[in-house]
């Protein structure tokens, strides 16, 4: 008898839950991440950019374009994952972040009636409650325990990048130990002894950049990966390709580009990730540094 009872309870209990209308913070999400993505595309930037430059998992970052809102942690992290993908875009952060919605709708209550159900006697009723209790406590235990896990979440990100970054770290002082100084230990040399690393020779592109702060660099020469990385504020370094090479910047602000010696410019704006494409046939021949003195 008591067994039966509690079945039927909680079965229409999850049959009224089920039939309550969903939050509109997947209706949101879905604007949110199509305004988002139709922006990239026209920038022709790809998603690994985005991820390099925001510091944000690919995956999260194609959930919130797809409106993949079971995917994405509590709504309070979500609002600032979009808000930096929003800002790396050069994009109002806050109004796409204001928009995503934190707080869920009030739920309008049900009111139980008792009296069309079958009459029970006093100690059924004390098994009712008691197991009320028990999976009252049980549910919140639940729900607290999910809450500190996702807290967690964007630190143990942030730990995780800092391991990797250890792990680099330890890498490249190894290969310096062994007389094997890998391209950022020579970087910071050159930075150090105020001389320009220049790799490139004598060829029809040369492209020389001085980083007025610190920004995230890829280059490719004649269809090649030359580089990637961060690069500190004051380096100054040189590459040079027989018909193409193409730079891109995390930061485009604090980039400053000179083609074949000529004039350096900045690249694009401060906090802008930038593509840049040069070709031989479209440039003068570099001319040779003069001697001062």
């Amino acid at each position: 008898m008591t067994k039966n009872l509690l079945f039927l309870f909680f079965k229409t209990t999850k049959q009224k839950l089920h039939s309550q209308e969903p939050e509109p913070a997947q209706k949101k999400l879905a604007e949110i991440g199509s305004q988002l993505r139709q922006y990239r595309e026209q920038q022709s930037i790809c998603l690994d950019k985005v991820a390099v430059v925001t510091m944000i998992r690919r995956n999260l970052l194609q959930a919130i374009e797809d409106g993949q809102l079971d995917q994405l942690p509590e709504p309070v992290y979500t609002q600032g994952l979009i808000k930096r993908y929003a800002e790396a875009m050069g994009l109002d952060g806050n109004q796409f972040a204001d928009f995503f919605p934190i707080e869920p709708p009030p739920r309008s209550r049900t009111k139980l009636s008792w009296q069309d159900g079958p009459q029970l006697r006093p100690m059924h009723l004390y098994l009712f409650y008691t197991f009320l209790i028990i999976c009252s406590v049980n549910v919140l235990s639940q729900l607290m325990s999910g809450s500190v896990t996702a807290k967690n979440g964007a630190g143990a990100e942030e730990l995780a990048l800092g391991q990797q970054e250890q792990a680099r770290l330890a890498a490249e002082a190894s290969r310096a130990s062994q007389n094997q100084k890998p391209d950022s230990y020579e970087t910071v040399e050159a930075v150090r002894t105020g001389q320009s690393l220049n790799k490139s020779g004598n060829k029809p592109v040369m492209v020389s950049v001085t980083f007025k702060a610190e920004s995230w660099m890829q280059v490719e020469v004649d269809g090649k990966t030359e580089f990637e990385g961060t690069l500190p504020t004051g380096t100054v370094r040189t590459w040079g390709a027989q018909k193409q090479l193409v730079v891109v910047a995390g930061n485009a602000g604090g980039v400053m580009v000179a083609v074949n010696n000529g004039q350096a410019e900045q690249l694009g704006v401060p906090g802008v990730v930038k593509e840049v494409v040069f070709k031989a046939d479209d440039l003068k021949p570099a001319t040779p540094p003069k001697n001062e003195g």
